[in-house]
């Protein structure tokens, strides 16, 4: 219980640390990204929301303010649906998907650092690179032995 706490405090603190007033619904839709341990379609959240869902609309434009404030990140995993992820106590990160089934893993880290730099360097329209998004797709082992 004490670990549940902790986790809306830090939900509460991102949201406050990015200009959002911290509303029970907000705080409800970090915590199911927070604890889903993968990247949720809005039609996921609506599913796994306990009570009565918000509307569909609502919850894009608070997905998509949240994103471009970072505390949530948009992610394409290749079937053009957005998931979302909550990310700000998170670093940077990457995830590999399956092809098939869909499975997702998170790749910890990056090391991207180098190449951003290079491409600024090489660049002759662009003074610096603010973020970058790179997922990869494959088969996972279940998958590959159909």
């Amino acid at each position: 219980m004490m670990q549940h706490k902790h986790e809306i405090i830090s939900s509460d603190k991102a949201l406050r640390e990015k200009g959002f007033r911290v509303t029970k619904g907000r705080l409800k839709l970090l915590a199911l990204l927070e604890h889903s341990g993968q990247p949720l379609s809005i039609q996921q959240i609506l599913t796994l929301w306990k009570g009565t869902p918000p509307n569909v609309t609502t919850l894009y434009r608070s997905l998509t303010s949240l994103n471009l404030s970072e505390v949530v990140r948009r992610i394409d995993l290749n079937t053009g649906i957005a998931h979302f992820e909550y990310t700000p106590d998170r670093p940077h990160h990457h995830h590999i998907i399956c092809n098939d089934c869909g499975t997702i893993e998170e790749i910890a880290g990056c090391s991207l650092r180098a190449l951003e730099k290079e491409i600024v360097h090489s660049s002759k329209q662009f003074k610096n690179i603010s973020t970058h998004n790179l997922e990869f797709f494959g088969h996972c082992i279940r998958c590959a032995k159909i």
